[in-house]
């Protein structure tokens, strides 16, 4: 093969996949930002769904927990029993694979731990370190009462 064939099809490559790279570390680098809430004032919040259900749900963020938590009165509790160490000491309780949705569209996977005896009354769901880890950082902005998740 000649430099001169080799050459121009090496440039044409890079140029045609530099815009879609480009495009693509755009789009990730956009923060996803969710309105707060605050179900005790003691306690930062945003409204997610379980994929499949339909139903909102608020999503206390809670940077202290290993794991996602979600109520027994929110998914049924099922699926093979783990150990989960708490303050209160260790429980037993059920995990299931989930997809929760916040923002518009933001897609989190988790292995989530379904608990039914220490969640808060009007707390659904606990977001662990699990899905915290799928961002780059999550940002509190007090001032716009805003949670910004980014990638």
């Amino acid at each position: 093969m000649s430099g001169k064939t080799f050459g121009p099809l090496v440039i044409a490559v890079l140029v045609l996949s530099a815009p879609l790279w480009a495009r693509h570390r755009h789009k990730t680098d956009q923060p996803s930002a969710v309105r707060m809430e605050y179900p005790n004032h003691n306690m930062v919040a945003v409204r997610c769904q379980i994929s499949g259900s339909g139903r909102e749900y608020l999503c206390v963020i809670d940077s202290g927990a290993t794991r996602t938590i979600i109520s027994d009165r929110v998914l049924k509790a099922e699926g093979p029993l783990v150990d989960l160490t708490t303050a209160a000491g260790v429980i037993h309780a059920h995990q299931r694979e989930v997809s929760l949705t916040i923002a518009d569209g933001l897609e989190l996977k988790s292995k989530a731990v379904v608990e039914s005896n220490t969640m808060p009354q009007d707390v659904d769901i606990l977001l662990g370190q699990d899905v915290l880890r799928q961002f780059r950082s999550v940002v509190f902005d007090y001032d716009k009462q805003q949670v910004e998740f980014h990638r």
